[in-house]
């Protein structure tokens, strides 16, 4: 079920955030302007959606469909919030060429919130805009190890952007078992539970591309982009180069 909403709250400003972030980040004008143009691209209208968990549950998210179709990515709250927290996340992504869900997770019942992850990867994969073998998700807090068991449970997830949290071991012996899943972890230092845990992650995946990026004064999970808006910038630039949009870069099999 879909109700269309018009979603034009940060377009306006997603080309010169990512942009900005990409000159500093890098230092590179190539990386500037490769960005500018993914960011300027065509940003379609989200919807408000609603879908089945396994328990006959109304899920509800809010989809971004791609404009020209290409890679899926899922995002997931902190616990102390809802999927609002990534509106201008899920936007930016967008223009740089990814459909987005924004998932909520359901009231209570924690332990039925594995299967409602499954319940929005599969709406995800349903819709024509998306390539259903390009996946990735982030994940905020409580929802870092939902990111990884998600991963662990679909061979189509191919990367993962972790805040500020950890998760069991048979998340951590997933991650340490695969070396194709490129991980971006981040936290800010004075989180130091949360920061303990990224390190701890992280630093059991075997992909060189993975890295941990440790803020200071930043806050927990999402909350940190209100103090480090460049950061949501630094997402968009790692699913950029670890999910192309339009297959390029990605192994056959995945194309």
């Amino acid at each position: 079920m879909f109700r269309l909403t018009p979603d034009t709250t940060y377009k306006g400003v997603v080309s010169a955030i990512v942009v900005v972030s990409a000159f500093r980040r890098t230092g590179s004008w190539l990386t500037l302007i490769i960005v500018a143009l993914f960011a300027t691209a065509p940003v379609a209208e989200s919807a408000e959606v609603s879908f089945k968990a396994a328990d006959g549950l109304d899920l509800k998210g809010t989809f971004h469909p791609a404009a020209r179709g290409g890679p899926a990515i899922l995002l997931l709250h902190q616990c102390n919030a809802d999927r609002r927290i990534y509106d201008q996340l899920a936007t930016m992504l967008n223009a740089a060429g990814y459909n987005v869900l924004a998932l909520d997770f359901r009231q209570g019942s924690r332990d039925k919130w594995p299967g409602d992850v499954d319940a929005a990867l599969n709406f995800l994969t349903s819709q024509g805009t998306v390539n259903p073998r390009a996946l990735g998700v982030v994940g905020g807090s409580c929802g870092v190890s939902h990111a990884i068991h998600a991963a662990r449970r679909h061979p189509a997830v191919r990367t993962l952007v972790l805040l500020s949290g950890g998760t069991d071991a048979e998340g951590e012996a997933y991650v340490r078992d695969s070396p194709r899943v490129p991980i971006f972890g981040i936290a800010s230092e004075e989180d130091t539970d949360a920061a303990a845990s990224i390190r701890k992650v992280v630093g059991l995946s075997a992909n060189r591309e993975s890295r941990v990026e440790l803020l200071k004064d930043a806050g927990h999970a999402a909350s940190m982009f209100s103090k480090q808006p460049e950061l949501q910038a630094d997402i968009v630039i790692w699913f950029r180069s670890n999910l192309p949009p339009g297959g390029y870069g990605l192994p056959p099999a995945i194309k």
